[in-house]
């Protein structure tokens, strides 16, 4: 049994529950750490498992008894007699130590007897984790109390039973916490929180807020970042469940702008050490995940909201159980597992735009729900017509008489234009406050073999975006203004059940479900200088994006040798949906509608994925200083995505001379009513391209060894290699003969981390690694697609080629407390064959479009340094300071065709969205009295290469760099209520786009003030 039980030691407490007269108690130790999880049967009858504390207890009748503690296969039987009136307090000690047998110490009391002593100890702390000096601890019953000192800490000497502790401040509210049983010659530890006091009111707290005071290892993993980070195997950043919750982001994309050397572009997407999303791995609780984006292979990050997450970690160095596209870093989200104890949490949230609130925005007449992210069907696709078009393909009007295939009369295809929705018009409307609605319920419950427990979870957001009157100024495009309001639907579900059991052993069901739908409307007004004509545009669209997700993951550990080996297993079923129905563009030249630039979209892509992944870790201990945990692993899986595309137009009828396409007509009643179709003033247009709808499968296989080797206290050593198998298919099953493209590649890629412990708060790590970056589904497409924002025209590439990286990092930590810790980091990256956004070798309106080209080479050089300390520290209050730096100088080698249409020179600029200079800064401030927290949050992003353009003096359009601040602010009245304030995009700088360091796009978001409430229900 003792060899089972390695390293299952718990934060809990010695006590055992509510006193019995003429009762058993009994208490279970693994060294001196409490065994939970093993089942006690006295004379035949179960009691139970052993709890957190690793106790039971139970009445007891006078004479001869057996105890019978059992785990698996092993039986522990142990034999005592005892009087009817007489308390059996039973303790069990098993070892570690090969060949050590438990020890057993029986003691017996008569009822009453107070001879023997134990004591009662812990730390008196305020809701924010901050020791209180000065509380007065009194055991009721025992005429004995203590005062705690400046870490907080009491311990008090009292004879063996069962206690009320009453603990008091002048500062906080007094509390109670009942039922604390002490045994004979052995301690408990009540840690006790105290509360703010508002109401000089007692705050009854439950018996489990005693704990164990040792700790050893556990296999629920640590969820604090700074720990994360120091105990990594390889360079790792982390965001804990504490600092999501204080910096206020509402998910994960926004949370990730605080990590040293990362940047979001496009409030969704990440670029760690300069690298986009080609260059990352995504995973969800340790398995992949589908894309939402047509054009993209990386997650859109912005659907994942805080509120489920359990933490996030970045992983910058490979390590061969990632993904081989591990090269800027690996993004890894960690929902939130089984609640500790019963939660039942109520939030309400609002949000006000200084500048968007209250002020009128473009906007246009949406469906009955759109308020709750669906479409009720306004904008669906007329089935009847995709059929009667051969999928939006074809629509010819003529006598079918002539040719009953391919011709369509005159009334046939005035009704079927007439069953699209007439809904073009841009209107005005008051923007509305920000809002949301989040509820979260879970507990747990103890069982025979062991726990089970669920967390459940949803919310409701509506937040309104707007960019005001922005500025173009572009010669080589448009110049005048244009007008853009966002509405934002979040509806998200969460729920998670699982069972622990045994020593350390758990299997979870995770279920995610995530929506994001936007209301977008633009409308711009310019003048293209270049052609010298007057623009008025117009887009109209709404979007539904969704990810679902069922996951069953399990811990497993079986006990061989002297360690105990480890199985882990993960199975999951994601799919990931994007609606765009009835996407309206239209656009006037010179002040006359174009039938040509007239659009109505509707696009779906669907992305299912199937993920296995199973890892098996066996720990070897080689002598008294050197061990060696080996860790094999295996990884399979299957993306499949199809995506479906139709596109319509319009087109003058035989009788639309006379039609006036004017801009002072109304579109709805002049120009596209339906009974212009019926007069044959306007037609339908079918647009749909062959290549508009595509269907695409990604496949992964791999397999992986790695060994940590531990040398003393002082060297580890990280070794493996992982072989992986990428293919991808692509097909276009509306093309003649469903032509695609095919891509396969397999590889080994090793990796090495070296960590030197000269001291304990000293680390220096060094890393080697190999890594890969795949071309994606439409890069290597043979047919021409369209941007799904921009309607920019992109050509795939088919001859694209597989990128291949090798990594160096070194990174020094110096850790100057548990909380406090400065480390500088360098990396360097060497891309052969980088992956880039590119320009056509095209003319007209092609060469305004992208490519993909393979470059010839690039290398990044980068520098991190992350700090984080506390100024003061004192028993009322904290002020800390945490802040980040990162440089990262990129080069790239552009082939021949680039540098040609790039222009002269051109061979030495950056890559593509890489800023050179990223900051952050947090200066918090806690007053632990009353209860308040305060964050001053800083976030700099350096200028960046939006897109790039033709010709050497033309130069690229940079993104230019900006300062965001936000403040956060939070108070508990009391253990049930909590109010958090939030002032976002404090400065409201601009955002500028420039090209030859003149400003061609500008515009403000506006300073946004949030507030929310929340209730916990006790």
């Amino acid at each position: 049994m003792k060899k089972s039980y390695l390293g299952i030691g718990l934060v809990a407490s010695l006590v055992s529950q509510h006193s019995l007269a003429g009762g058993l108690y009994l208490q279970l130790f693994l060294d001196e750490a409490p065994l939970r999880g093993v089942q006690a049967t006295l004379d035949g009858v179960p009691l139970g498992s052993t709890d957190n504390r690793g106790s039971t207890e139970a009445e007891l009748e006078g004479g001869k008894h057996t105890l019978s503690l059992s785990d698996d296969d092993i039986t522990f039987p142990v034999e005592f007699e005892a009087t009817a009136d007489e308390d059996v307090e039973i303790s069990v000690v098993f070892t570690s130590a090969e060949g050590d047998e438990p020890r057993v110490e029986v003691r017996k009391f008569r009822q009453g007897d107070a001879s023997a002593d134990g004591y009662v100890t812990g730390v008196i702390s305020n809701t924010a984790d901050a020791p209180i000096a000065g509380a007065t601890v009194l055991v009721a019953g025992a005429g004995v109390s203590a005062v705690t000192n400046e870490q907080g800490i009491y311990q008090i000497d009292v004879p063996r039973g069962e206690y009320d502790l009453k603990v008091s401040h002048p500062d906080y509210k007094a509390a109670t916490v009942s039922g604390v049983r002490v045994l004979a010659d052995l301690g408990v530890t009540a840690q006790i929180k105290l509360y703010a006091d508002s109401a000089n009111d007692t705050v009854q707290l439950p018996s489990t807020a005693l704990e164990e005071v040792v700790v050893m290892g556990v296999f629920n993993p640590v969820d604090d970042a700074a720990t994360m980070e120091r105990y990594a195997t390889s360079i790792t950043n982390a965001i804990d469940i504490t600092q999501l919750e204080r910096f206020g982001d509402s998910d994960v994309a926004s949370a990730l702008n605080r990590v040293v050397g990362v940047a979001v572009t496009d409030s969704k997407y990440a670029t760690v050490r300069g690298l986009d999303g080609r260059y990352i791995s995504s995973t969800l609780n340790g398995l992949l995940m589908p894309s939402t984006d047509p054009q993209r292979r990386d997650v859109q990050l912005d659907l994942f909201p805080t509120n489920i997450l359990g933490g996030i970690e970045i992983q910058k160095s490979y390590s061969p159980d990632q993904l081989a596209t591990t090269t800027g870093g690996s993004i890894k989200i960690n929902t939130r597992g089984l609640p500790d104890e019963r939660v039942f949490k109520v939030g309400v949230s609002g949000g006000y735009n200084f500048d968007v609130t209250g002020d009128k925005i473009v906007s246009y007449r949406g469906s009955n729900d759109d308020w709750l992210g669906f479409d009720s069907g306004l904008r669906d696709l007329p089935n009847n017509v995709v059929r009667a078009t051969d999928g939006g393909s074809s629509l010819t009007i003529c006598d079918p008489a002539i040719d009953p295939v391919r011709c369509t009369s005159p009334l046939d295809a005035a009704q079927y234009g007439v069953e699209f929705q007439d809904d073009y018009n841009i209107r005005e409307k008051s923007a509305v406050p920000d809002g949301g609605l989040s509820i979260s319920y879970g507990d747990r419950y103890a069982l025979e073999g062991g726990e089970i427990g669920f967390y459940a979870a949803g919310d409701y957001g509506y937040k309104t975006s707007d960019r005001g009157t922005a500025k173009l100024n572009n010669p080589l495009d448009v110049t005048g203004t244009y007008q853009r309001a966002e509405e934002t639907i979040t509806l998200n579900g969460y729920f998670v059940a699982g069972y622990e059991y045994g020593a350390a052993d758990e299997i979870l069901s995770k279920t995610i479900l995530l929506r994001n739908s936007e209301d977008t409307t633009r409308y711009e007004s310019g003048v293209d200088l270049f052609e010298d004509t007057q623009v008025d545009q117009a887009i109209l669209q709404w979007v539904e994006r969704q990810f679902f997700s069922q996951e069953f993951t399990g811990h497993n550990e079986f006990a061989f040798g002297d360690n105990p080996h480890k199985l882990d297993w993960r199975l999951a079923y994601s799919r990931t949906d994007r609606n765009e129905p009835d996407r309206r563009q239209y656009t006037y030249f010179n002040g006359n509608l174009s039938t040509s630039a007239f659009e109505r979209r509707w696009s779906d892509l669907e992305e299912e994925s199937n993920d296995i992944s199973v890892d098996y870790t066996i720990p070897l201990d080689w002598n008294n200083s050197v061990s060696t945990e080996f860790k094999v692993g295996l990884l399979w899986s299957d993306k499949d995505r199809v995506v479906e595309q139709y596109r319509f137009g319009i087109r003058l009828g035989d009788d639309g001379d006379d039609l006036d396409l004017g801009i002072d007509q109304d579109l709805e009643k002049d120009i596209l009513p339906y009974y212009n179709f019926a007069l044959d003033k306007v037609r339908l247009q079918a647009n749909t391209a062959d290549t508009d709808s595509y269907d695409s499968q990604e496949e992964i296989q791999a397999y992986y060894l790695t060994t940590n080797t531990d040398f003393g206290d002082q060297w580890s050593l990280l070794l493996g290699a992982r072989v992986e198998d990428f293919t991808q298919n692509l097909v276009y099953p509306n093309e003649d003969g469903g032509t695609g493209n095919e891509l396969n590649y397999d590889d080994v890629y090793p990796a090495m981390n070296l960590t030197w412990r000269p001291t304990d708060d000293i680390q220096l790590r060094a890393g080697f690694s190999e890594t890969v970056s795949y071309p994606g589904l439409i890069e290597r497409s043979e047919s021409l697609s369209f941007d799904p924002t921009t309607d920019d025209p992109i050509f795939g590439n088919p001859d694209l080629q597989v990128s291949t990286i090798e990594n160096y990092d070194l990174r020094a930590e110096y850790y100057f407390s548990e909380d406090e810790s400065v480390s500088l980091a360098f990396f360097r990256k060497d891309i052969d064959q980088p992956i880039e956004r590119a320009l056509p070798d095209a003319s007209g309106s092609a060469a305004n479009g992208i490519t993909f080209r393979n470059q010839e080479a690039a290398t990044l050089n980068g520098i991190e340094l992350d700090a984080n300390m506390n100024l003061m520290d004192e028993a009322n209050y904290l002020l800390f300071v945490a802040g980040n730096v990162s440089y990262i100088d990129s080069e790239v080698d552009l082939s021949q065709d680039s540098i040609r249409l790039e222009g002269a020179g051109a061979d030495g600029r950056q890559l593509q969205g890489q800023s050179e200079w990223l900051g952050n800064l947090q200066l918090g401030f806690d007053h632990y009295p009353t209860e308040q927290k305060v964050t001053l949050l800083v976030n700099y992003f350096d200028d960046r290469i939006f897109r790039i353009a033709r010709g050497a003096n033309t130069g690229p359009q940079i993104e230019d760099g900006r300062v965001l601040i936000d403040i956060a602010y939070e108070k508990m009245f009391s253990e049930s209520l909590t109010l958090e304030l939030q002032v976002k995009n404090l400065l409201n700088e601009k955002v500028d786009y420039s090209q030859n360091q003149q400003v061609i796009e500008s515009y403000q978001t506006g300073t946004i003030f949030g507030a929310s409430i929340t209730y916990q229900f006790l």
